[in-house]
């Protein structure tokens, strides 16, 4: 097992403070609205879907296109926290697909959590893959906005003065999200690469 705050420098995460100053506020604020996280089955996501689940929302619905992270998530969720009183469910379905617009055009979710991403600087190597990866940063997390009362979405590093096609679809992504800013409050975070998440190249060294 990896001591990670060991190697970062630190002798505790960097939020417990804030965390547990807030911790009534979230708790109340969490128990009395409807998620949805789309991404929710990788490592940043999976990692957001506990945290929510923990404090026992009114409902969480978790989309992701992986079937099988989507599975290995409910059990984790089982085994560590069991259920609560509110409504848990998962979706493998397509973030672009008309299934996913129905379905968040039939609920009414207080807060919309946009984690998916193609994010690796090689999915430009071939028009199909780049399409796609178009298509998921940029006109997915558009639609995802304006169907949204309240939206977090992460972007990249990347994104500033990009130098490849996976920043650069970031960035607009980003100046879309400050567009839409206007209609609907919009919160974003950019992420470097992260420790030990799926496609981290730290896994390399272990």
């Amino acid at each position: 097992m990896i001591d990670v705050l060991n190697l970062i420098g630190r002798s505790e995460p960097l939020f417990d403070s804030d965390m547990a100053r807030l911790k009534d506020e979230l708790n109340e604020r969490i128990s009395s609205s409807k998620f949805l996280v789309v991404g929710g089955a990788g490592s940043i996501g999976s990692a957001v879907v506990k945290e929510i689940f923990a404090r026992e929302p009114m409902r969480l619905d978790v989309v992701d296109i992986s079937e099988n992270n989507l599975v290995e998530l409910v059990r984790d969720i089982r085994s560590s926290y069991g259920y609560i009183q509110g409504e848990f469910a998962t979706y493998a379905i397509d973030a672009g697909s008309n299934i996913f617009k129905a379905l968040i055009d039939g609920n009414k979710y207080d807060y919309v959590l946009n984690l998916s991403a193609l994010k690796h600087v090689r999915s430009e190597k071939d028009p199909y893959t780049l399409m796609r990866l178009i298509q998921t940063n940029i006109f997915n997390s558009d639609e995802l906005m304006k169907r949204s009362k309240r939206y977090f979405t992460v972007s990249s590093d990347k994104a500033a003065n990009p130098a490849n096609m996976m920043g650069a679809s970031k960035r607009i992504m980003e100046m879309f999200a400050f567009y839409r800013s206007n209609l609907t409050p919009v919160s974003m975070a950019r992420f470097a690469n992260v420790a030990f998440s799926d496609g981290s190249l730290l896994h390399g060294f272990e």
